[in-house]
């Protein structure tokens, strides 16, 4: 089955950064803006999330007490914790980031839970596959607060050949430009980075 799974889950083993948020600051929790420019490619996503396993042992499973309140948890290129909750900050939540001595960025209002997010990046995945052409790769799909608030990000995937490559990336660019999903959520493509058949990520030149 033509699916990924959604990159931001449980105890955020992601390495992405965010880009434009509303941030908000508590004890031992210190807000500053992060630039789409740190992201990192996929290829880094497992590596970069290493040093920061403590923090996300102690964290990761106070978040998930808190289905209602939480939306995503990550790690920027930084290496620094960046939580997103639904509404206002959760105290216990505060309280566990502050015990872990390290900063953290907290996105507050988000209006979605972690669920209601995977399950949009789900739908958005389901829907494209009962059209996708079968002569065209399909693209990983998956939710990235790293894009932005409620952003799910899609990468495309080429055949190789350049002139296949490029029929891919116009093609595929065109069906999730047409996807549809509802507000608070979005779909973005990830201008930086495309697929080859058993490659790493590249820039997407068209």
């Amino acid at each position: 089955m033509k699916k990924m799974a959604s990159w931001v889950v449980g105890a955020g083993v992601t390495a992405l950064a965010l880009s434009g948020y509303a941030a908000a600051s508590a004890a031992g929790v210190e807000p500053t803006a992060a630039s789409a420019d740190d992201s990192l490619t996929p290829t880094d996503v497992e590596l970069a999330a290493i040093p920061s396993s403590e923090f996300a042992s102690a964290v990761g499973p106070v978040l998930e007490s808190f289905p209602s309140d939480y939306a995503f948890f990550y790690f920027d290129s930084d290496m620094q914790p960046v939580i997103g909750l639904t509404s206002e900050a959760v105290p216990a939540v505060m309280e566990a980031v502050t015990m872990t001595g390290q900063q953290a960025q907290i996105v507050e209002d988000t209006g979605f839970t972690q669920a209601e997010y995977s399950a949009a990046a789900d739908k958005v995945i389901a829907d494209l596959q009962e059209t996708w052409p079968a002569d065209v790769p399909f693209p990983m799909i998956g939710v990235r607060p790293d894009l932005g608030v409620g952003a799910i990000g899609a990468i495309l995937i080429t055949n190789g050949e350049s002139l296949d490559a490029a029929r891919s990336i116009q093609k595929s660019t065109g069906l999730i430009e047409e996807a549809d999903t509802e507000s608070p959520f979005s779909i973005q493509i990830d201008e930086e980075n495309v697929f080859g058949p058993l490659e790493a990520a590249t820039s997407i030149d068209r």
